[in-house]
């Protein structure tokens, strides 16, 4: 590596990193920060309290019942006198035009199902495969964050450099200027390469306008990811270099994909309680049976009570349902739905595997490419200095050498970011981005852990 680029790469990329986040801090911060995942964590809370709510549907019921009625309706009177103990022979001479009665009723009413065609064994069933498709989607909507968040930390690095590199370049340009503008002043430089090389100026410094602007706004970004101040200066503590990964094995990265997916998973279960759902329909038409007992007080006047009970098994078998063929198309519709949409997103999960792949293999074959570019535009620069400073160059070749230098540097470091990120990518689309990977990217960029 020459001088040139000793200068104008590594001595930046090896100076001390600011006092910032790492990036393993940045992922524990914006993880407990993010709406999403709360929102998934409160998803997995439903889930398991519909689970408990299908176990304990098991149990049956029990309920209180209370009622005061008066009237004078002579089925009405005749039942409840017979309740409160009250009927005689001589209720039978008003039989058909009896007095008023008013009655307080006080009970209870118990009912335990005994079979009820499956459907509390498939709602119990179905619950459990819902608080396992919650809890990987939790998981999954973990895995998407830290990405998310780690693609945030990288573009701020990219952003810093770039922001960094405009204004070393834009402060050179200008130093050269200084100089040309006094040997133009002297008639030793032209003016149209005085005003084109004074132009080339003017695009650097749009160039740090714009980057610092960028740089600026990722900040904002990163802090509102974290939770903090967007006014606060967040700062990541690393920089971008060459982390060294090496190749990624596509086939175990396929594998990982095809195995550990969670929203793979998620999307099993989902047509596991599709399929479930479509059972329990079918099995409408089976009858039910409950076993009950009831137990109730009636009195005229709140002070003699008498009681009564009841203990039955009651049977139920429903006949003649017009939608009972209707809801099973449905039901079944449903289900080949869920089984479509599994079908496509491990369809999609080798796919994204792929994509993150060809993308990271991309920006590390092209990390040489890009580092020789920088060399030979910092080469051909130092070249043009003396040249121009002897006379033999213009002023004008000197700054399009500097804007080469940068745009390769900036190409640099794009490359450097695209690796990181693409990496993080393929880690994401095999679900391996976990706490171990974000911690051996945050060493690898220069963060501690």
């Amino acid at each position: 590596m020459n001088k040139a680029l000793t200068a104008a790469i590594l001595a930046l990329a090896a100076a001390p990193a600011a006092a910032g986040v790492t990036l393993s801090e940045a992922v524990e911060r914006g993880l407990k920060a993010d709406n999403i995942l709360k929102e998934q964590a409160a998803a997995v809370s439903g889930a398991r309290a519909g689970l408990d709510q299908a176990r304990l549907s098991r149990l049956g019921g029990f309920k209180l019942k209370g009622m005061y009625t008066d009237g004078t309706d002579p089925v009405y009177v005749f039942a409840t006198s017979m309740k409160q103990g009250t009927f005689s022979m001589a209720s039978m001479a008003t039989i058909n035009d009896p007095e008023p009665a008013r009655n307080y009723m006080a009970g209870v009413e118990a009912g335990v199902p005994l079979f009820t065609g499956f459907a509390l064994s498939n709602g119990i069933k179905m619950g459990k495969l819902g608080t396992e498709a919650a809890q990987s989607g939790y998981e999954r909507a973990r895995a998407g964050v830290t990405f998310k968040i780690t693609y945030q930390w990288l573009t701020v690095l990219l952003r810093r450099r770039l922001a960094d590199l405009a204004a070393a370049t834009v402060a050179g340009a200008e130093t050269e200027l200084k100089t040309a503008q006094m040997l133009k002043d002297k008639g030793m430089v032209l003016g149209s390469d005085y005003y084109g090389a004074e132009a080339i100026l003017s695009t650097l410094r749009g160039y740090k306008v714009s980057w610092d602007k960028a740089l600026d706004l990722e900040r904002r970004k990163l802090a509102v990811t974290l939770a903090a101040d967007p006014s606060s200066d967040v700062t990541p503590a690393g920089e971008l270099t060459d982390p060294g990964y090496g190749p990624l094995s596509r086939e175990a990265l396929a594998a990982a994909a095809s195995g550990g997916r969670r929203d793979v998973r998620a999307l099993e279960k989902a047509s596991a309680i599709a399929r479930t759902a479509l059972s329990t329909q079918e099995n409408s038409v089976l009858p039910t049976v409950e076993a009950f007992g009831t137990w109730e007080t009636n009195s005229e006047s709140l002070s003699d009570f008498k009681d009564n009970r009841m203990l039955g098994l009651r049977l139920t078998i429903p006949l003649g349902d017009p939608a009972y063929f209707a809801k099973k198309s449905a039901a079944k519709a449903q289900a080949d739905m869920a089984a479509s949409r599994l079908a496509e997103a491990r369809r999609q999960a080798g796919l994204e595997v792929d994509e993150a792949l060809d993308n990271y293999e991309a920006a590390r074959e092209g990390l040489p490419v890009a580092k020789e570019t920088v060399e030979k535009a910092s080469q051909s620069l130092e070249l043009f200095r003396p040249l121009y400073r002897q006379g033999r160059q213009s002023v004008l070749e000197v700054l399009r050498a500097q804007a080469s230098v940068l745009q390769a540097q900036a190409a640099y470091y794009e490359t450097l970011y695209k690796l990181n990120l693409y990496h993080a990518q393929a880690l994401l689309a095999s679900e391996t981005l976990d706490a171990a990977a974000v911690a051996e990217m945050s060493a690898k960029l220069g963060g501690k852990n």
